[in-house]
């Protein structure tokens, strides 16, 4: 511990040198082993807490009361978490041990220092205001700086944006060829007649007697395109991400499909 507080210049808050016990309490009070465990313990309650609320309850619901009661108690801690180590590590202008030289740490300050601001101003319904609460879903990431395992993922992941950047690109250039591919296969070729008025018709009819536009309209129905459609290169390379995502792709079959000639007669 004495070697820690050597590794840090000057004096905290401008008051408290190495040799205060304030400080040598507080670096004490930092490095137990269950300092951590504690705060993260709060943590989760502080998260499940955050789940549990519910802007569409009354104010003076009893869940919303006691769940109230908590985030002042849990933003009191981190409130005395943060003001252990800025005591510990100084603020600033400790060197580069200093409190709000770290990254991390200075993700703890913002997200305690919005939930600071967030109580005063709760009262009122102003749209910045309200941004400022959001910032309350911040809180679960403060698990991140507590787990080493789950910080070198995160780093990792962000390592590899880079990466995943170039992947993009060549994904991108396939469904870009595609997409020139199927608007020379498709373009205009999904319109369709839509009768679902026209009920006295019957399917065979329908299929024998509208072949095109002009036959649509006679027959009093809607000559329509669908969204998801072939009709340019941007509107294909939409349609075929669209159907890349699994969402949308049985309908842009069938339209395909009636597109070709297929003749696909419901059971």
């Amino acid at each position: 511990m004495n070697s820690l507080i050597q590794r840090i210049h000057g004096k905290s808050l401008f008051c408290l040198g190495n040799d205060k016990w304030l400080r040598r309490f507080a670096h004490k009070l930092m490095n137990h082993y269950l300092f951590d465990w504690v705060i993260m313990v709060f943590i989760i309650l502080t998260t499940v807490c955050l789940t549990l609320d519910n802007p569409l309850l009354d104010k003076q619901d009893w869940t919303i009361v006691i769940l109230h009661r908590i985030d002042y108690v849990m933003t009191g801690i981190f409130f005395l978490e943060m003001l252990i180590k800025i005591i510990a590590m100084g603020f600033v202008f400790n060197g580069p041990g200093s409190y709000l030289k770290d990254g991390w740490c200075i993700l703890d300050f913002v997200i305690v220092l919005t939930s600071l601001l967030s109580f005063p101003l709760k009262e009122y319904n102003f749209t910045y205001l309200k941004s400022i609460r959001m910032l309350r879903i911040l809180k679960p990431l403060r698990m991140i700086q507590r787990l080493r395992s789950l910080r070198l993922a995160i780093v990792s992941l962000l390592k590899s944006l880079p990466g995943i950047g170039n992947l993009l690109v060549i994904i991108a250039f396939f469904i870009f060829l595609l997409a020139i591919l199927g608007t020379t296969l498709f373009k205009g070729k999904l319109y369709r007649c839509e009768t679902s008025q026209l009920s006295a018709l019957s399917y065979e009819d329908k299929r024998d007697r509208i072949t095109t536009k002009a036959d649509c309209l006679n027959y009093g129905g809607d000559w329509v395109n669908p969204d998801l459609n072939f009709d340019s290169t941007p509107a294909a390379f939409i349609t075929l991400f669209t159907v890349m995502s699994t969402e949308g792709w049985i309908g842009v079959m069938w339209d395909c499909v009636d597109a070709v000639g297929i003749d696909m007669q419901p059971v």
